[in-house]
């Protein structure tokens, strides 16, 4: 039998497609405003493009978001339901990692002389969670497809491998937090659909455990 249990269906809050190279060290999403319920509110449709670099200190870096007419970079925008699609048409990508690390970082906070606060969220906190959370969010998608009576599959773990779930756990908050997140234990909970308190339990023992500072709030408003 199935499982009763469903994921929450964050297709309309993450981005529609995501490439990366060197385990994430680059990273590019592509966020489609087409309807009311993903952020469209008047006019054509459209897409912006993130694309992020890890360094070596381990800090996530925005290096170029962009706003397109729907369809610049050749990707279609995904059906109901779909949530990250796979890697089938990563060739568009390489150019935009081509010199990545030649643009400067662009401060997230800087971002709301431009953009709503929704719009923000979207595209940083979705990057995140994409990029933290995509193998678990494929196998939801998966799940969701299969016939019934079809036995339900586990998401692939968020964990690095030899990494706890505690210390994953703390490094995606603190990357949410950087980029001004300032609900950061909640959508990580949204997204691995397990409740607040399991986060906030984590992150008590990641402050225990010394890899992980007292609660501050992340700085987007």
């Amino acid at each position: 039998m199935a499982s009763a249990k469903k994921g929450r269906d964050l297709t309309d809050w993450i981005p529609g497609w995501m490439a990366e190279e060197d385990s994430g060290r680059k990273s590019a999403c592509l966020h489609f405003f087409t309807k009311p319920s993903n952020g469209l509110k008047a006019g054509e449709p459209f897409e912006i493009l993130t694309v992020a670099t890890r360094g070596e200190d381990g800090l996530l870096a925005l290096r170029e978001i962009s706003i397109s007419p729907l369809g610049s970079h050749g990707i279609t925008a995904p059906k109901i339901g779909d949530v990250v699609p796979g890697y089938s048409k990563e060739s568009w990508v390489k150019s935009v990692f081509d010199g990545v690390h030649m643009k400067s970082e662009i401060d997230s906070l800087h971002l709301q002389e431009f953009l709503s606060t929704a719009v923000i969220r979207k595209i940083l906190t979705g990057h995140i969670i994409a990029l933290h959370f995509a193998p678990i969010l494929r196998q939801r998608q998966m799940n969701k497809s299969m016939k019934s009576g079809v036995k339900e599959k586990a998401g692939t773990s968020f964990a690095a491998q030899g990494e706890s779930v505690t210390r994953a756990t703390a490094r995606i908050f603190k990357d949410l937090q950087a980029w001004g997140e300032t609900r950061a234990a909640a959508v990580i909970a949204e997204a691995e659909d397990v409740t607040p308190t399991t986060i906030h339990n984590r992150l008590q023992l990641a402050r225990a455990g010394k890899y992980l500072d007292t609660p501050g709030k992340g700085a987007r408003r």
